[in-house]
């Protein structure tokens, strides 16, 4: 692969970094939640995955911004039209999604009267209290990370149909991270 077919060096790391805290945060998530857990474990995972979101949702807007700065590199031109299509239309999607998740989480503590520990300097009093808010942005969060579990999995087939059966270079775009 030559370097006008591959993404740069910063977006393969930052895809990755992404990749790497989402497919923590949300089984994180989804421990939290559980009934019985004792307090302490609860407590650390809910500071991690409170935590992170506004981490994943800087490293969106980031490689967002990079793909501005960085075009992504041309796809092969054997890659029928509507597979193109559909690439991107899901790439869009993740963005929302995950643009979507973090925002909603982030609505969920603070109109809940929640700390978000490391981020509370910066955004601390951005939200007033609010239980309806939060009760809102709890069932959107709660809701739509099924439809970021749904895209993250189109999006990982796709790659792993490009990568270990058509062989087609567009699996090697993104892989290795650096």
């Amino acid at each position: 692969m030559t370097s006008t077919t591959r993404y740069r060096a910063p977006q393969r790391l930052l895809h990755w970094l992404t990749v790497l805290l989402v497919f923590t945060t949300i089984p994180v998530g989804l421990v939290m939640v559980q009934e019985g857990l004792p307090r302490a474990i609860q407590n650390t995972l809910f500071f991690y995955h409170k935590n992170i979101g506004p981490v994943i949702l800087l490293m969106v807007l980031l490689r967002l911004a990079l793909r501005v700065l960085m075009p992504a590199p041309p796809l092969p031109a054997s890659l029928p039209r509507p597979q193109a299509l559909a690439a991107g239309t899901v790439h869009a999607l993740l963005y929302a999604a995950l643009i979507a998740m973090a925002l909603s989480g982030i609505t969920r503590v603070m109109a809940g009267g929640y700390p978000i520990e490391l981020w509370d300097p910066l955004l601390g009093g951005l939200i007033a209290k609010n239980e309806a808010l939060a009760k809102t942005a709890q069932a959107f969060h709660g809701t739509a990370w099924i439809v970021l579990v749904l895209l993250i999995g189109a999006h990982v087939g796709a790659a792993a149909l490009h990568g270990l059966i058509k062989k087609d270079g567009i699996f090697s775009r993104m892989w290795p991270p650096v």
